[in-house]
């Protein structure tokens, strides 16, 4: 089984669709911060989520429950705007993501985000969508692309955190070090940077 959180009326091929509002691919109308997804524990393969974690307030009960209806190695697939990125502060995001929030929720401090729940979440890889033409332009500046990602604005305008579920745990593993990969859009294969 397949689900998309907070798909709104582009729900993933394949995929369940889940929302706080009816609209055409919607099949469950939930509240996820408030509410259970309506799954069997350990039943769900893989998790997606476009652009939907960052209109969340309190991310604390769909996180719980992402692990609970996960099965032991099942895919979570989490797109937001980059924090770094213009497209971050629009009106209605109310979280903002970047690597440091990953690295709270998947391993620095996974108990606040679990409590004392079986399982806890591995961070694999993310992937960078650049602002066009940005690689070019670090290259004639002599500007390394990992320094830019830290200290410039507007060089990834989104990412996606690709995370497994560790079923057998109480504990997350310490430290995860995530594969880094980025394209120009969404739509083009993406290659590995480091």
């Amino acid at each position: 089984m397949k689900i998309d959180i907070g798909c709104g009326p582009n729900k993933r091929a394949g995929f369940i669709g889940i929302d706080i509002a009816p609209a055409p691919g919607v099949d469950h109308v939930i509240d996820v911060e408030q509410e259970r997804l309506p799954f069997e524990d350990n039943s769900v393969d893989y998790v997606f989520s476009n652009h939907a974690f960052e209109h969340i307030r309190s991310p604390q009960n769909i996180l719980r429950e992402i692990v609970r209806v996960c099965r032991h190695g099942a895919t979570v697939e989490i797109w937001t705007p980059y924090l770094k990125s213009n497209d971050a502060f629009v009106l209605g995001h109310f979280q903002f993501y970047n690597e440091t929030i990953w690295k709270h929720i998947c391993f620095e401090y996974d108990g606040f985000y679990f409590g004392g729940q079986q399982g806890r979440f591995e961070l694999k890889k993310y992937h960078y969508v650049l602002f066009p033409g940005i690689e070019a332009r670090l290259e004639k500046m002599n500007i390394p692309f990992d320094f830019a990602l830290d200290h410039m604005f507007n060089i990834a305008l989104e990412f996606g955190a690709f995370i497994q579920v560790d079923k057998q745990r109480h504990e997350a593993v310490r430290p995860q070090i995530p594969e880094v990969w980025v394209s120009q859009s969404g739509r083009e294969s993406p290659r590995r940077v480091f």
